[in-house]
């Protein structure tokens, strides 16, 4: 080789370290902390804008709240102790968020507050343990708009003001990734610290939600496929040591309330008279829930597009694209190994297909979205760049697609920030039904009325019984869902009162036609209008 020849190439490699590509790599290698730090602090601000002070409508953030307090006492077990009669241990819920809820009513008794403080902990955990696992997954300057695109997506500031356990099977699914990530050399899993680590923390997420069966099943199911045996053997010890007594403590109760896996192969939760879902029926469940998460759920939780029908074109074609982009990046990571992460997303994503389409929602895939975020980047560039003559190069596909996706979702975060802070605004002022519709509204107004007008022993037949407790103190009892007139009324006259609501679509399917066959036997004693909803006194 001649001295220009040389000299050329020398000119040559030192215009290519020098190139926008590599001096904007060479940026984000050198300023990690920095990018993890802003990351942080928007995510911190976003939760805070958009922060919610009061309950949540759903019935699950109060049984949270109520297992809290029953962890801390004695002598009552693990139980929703809201209703009169002897106390029923609990088997639906697993104790690991109620757990995580404890100390901080333990210090600040059911202050709606400071347990929501602890879900946007979690949310900050979340980017932090994610960003921490995708640099691992992914190129640098990749990483650095996924690490942002996590930060500000909307589905993870939006249940960071719940007090629901979503978040925080969250943060410790991505805590399990990272440390079976680290347990792995030279791409086999490997027994030691981060592989015991990784154990303890899924058993402990399975415990947060029932879901997290999945985690199990992906354990298995990843050991077999790497033949890894003598690890699958441990595991399995292991695994089988830190979930059964759980199980066992709930045989022996005799699992008196609906357990999940029963509730799953109904037809519909909410009308159980429509009895269970046939083997010749699930595939078109399936094909259902399909439709649900591709063409509604997944614009909402990737970019933040609620599903409207104006729009539903769209949105669908939106998630329609989105979903291929996701599978595309999915099978592109199988193509170079088998990881458990897909084996987990695959799994958890069939268990959420046989499950009823009326839960088909997106909380249910909250947990996927950082990973769908990865695969969509990875996608985008396969799709692009699927030839070595690819016109771009896939870490600046990955980065693009990550960098609009992070702003179409920060952008119309922005469009509701005025308005929420509104709302907190008049809360702080007074008004503690702030932001909610006037059917809730209503809904809570007849619940101060019986807490300033009736004795505290009082029983109250109610539609949201866990959240009526919370916030009246109660004891309170559910109608059966039923059009069994006759099997309505004698449960609901059991009670003291019994509230006619605006809110939920069974007060008129089941309790008011009861109620109407036999209307001597109750007195009107509160009524609020706009829309109507009524306290009812059980004539005894």
């Amino acid at each position: 080789m001649t001295r220009g020849s040389r000299k050329k190439k020398s000119r040559r490699a030192g215009s290519t370290a020098g190139s926008p590509a590599e001096r904007l790599k060479s940026w984000v290698d050198s300023n990690q902390r920095l990018i993890i730090g802003l990351s942080l602090l928007i995510n911190l601000l976003l939760c805070l804008a958009l922060f919610e002070p009061k309950l949540h409508t759903g019935g699950d953030n109060c049984s949270y709240v109520i297992l809290a307090g029953s962890i801390l006492r004695t002598g009552d077990g693990y139980s929703q102790d809201i209703s009169p009669g002897p106390t029923k241990p609990q088997t639906q819920y697993p104790f690991g968020y109620p757990l995580l809820l404890a100390p901080v009513v333990a210090l600040f008794g059911p202050n709606v507050l400071a347990l929501k403080a602890l879900s946007v902990v979690f949310s900050l955990g979340v980017v932090f343990v994610f960003s921490l696992l995708a640099r691992r997954l992914t190129s640098s300057v990749a990483w650095a708009a996924l690490t942002l695109a996590v930060a500000v997506n909307p589905v993870l500031v939006e249940y960071s003001h719940w007090i629901l356990s979503e978040i925080a099977f969250q943060f410790f699914s991505i805590l399990t990734f990272y440390l079976m990530l680290h347990a792995e050399k030279d791409n086999q899993p490997q027994m030691g610290r981060f592989f015991w680590a990784g154990v303890l923390v899924m058993a402990f997420a399975a415990h947060i939600r029932s879901v997290g069966i999945a985690f199990v099943l992906a354990g298995f199911a990843y050991l077999a496929l790497k033949r890894s045996w003598r690890l699958l053997a441990v595991f399995t010890v292991a695994i089988s040591l830190l979930l059964t007594p759980w199980n066992i403590r709930n045989k022996m109760l005799g699992e008196k309330e609906q357990d999940y896996v029963v509730v799953t192969f109904m037809k519909d939760p909410y009308n159980p008279e429509k009895g269970n879902i046939t083997f010749a029926g699930l595939p078109g469940r399936i094909v259902d829930n399909l439709k649900i998460y591709t063409l509604r759920e997944m614009p909402r939780a990737v970019v933040g597009l609620a599903g409207q029908s104006r729009a539903g074109g769209w949105l669908a074609a939106t998630g329609t694209v989105l979903t291929l982009l996701i599978l595309l990046g999915m099978a592109r990571n199988l193509m170079h190994g088998i990881r458990l992460l897909e084996v987990y997303v695959l799994v958890y994503m069939g268990v959420l297909l046989i499950r009823p389409e009326v839960w088909s929602d997106v909380r249910f895939i909250m947990p996927l979205v950082p990973f769908f975020l990865l695969y969509l980047a990875d996608g985008a560039a396969f799709a692009l760049c699927w030839r070595r003559t690819g016109l771009f190069h896939a870490g600046t596909i990955q980065a693009a697609a990550l960098i609009l996706i992070a702003l179409l979702g920060f952008g119309l975060q922005l469009r509701l920030v005025p308005d929420n802070l509104n709302m907190i605004g008049r809360y702080m002022g007074g008004d503690r039904y702030a932001g909610y519709p006037e059917a809730w509204r209503n809904f809570f107004q007849a619940g101060d009325w019986l807490r300033e007008n009736t004795p505290e022993q009082s029983v109250v037949t109610v539609r949201k019984v866990r959240l009526f407790y919370v916030h009246t103190g109660r004891r309170v009892i559910g109608y059966p869902y039923t059009t069994d007139a006759d099997s309505v009324l004698s449960r609901i006259c059991t009670s003291d009162y019994v509230v006619v609501d605006a809110v939920s679509g069974t007060t008129y399917r089941y309790l008011i036609p009861a109620i109407q066959t036999a209307p001597e036997r109750f007195k009107l004693v509160c009524r609020l209008d706009d829309p109507f909803t009524g306290v009812l006194e059980v004539v005894k």
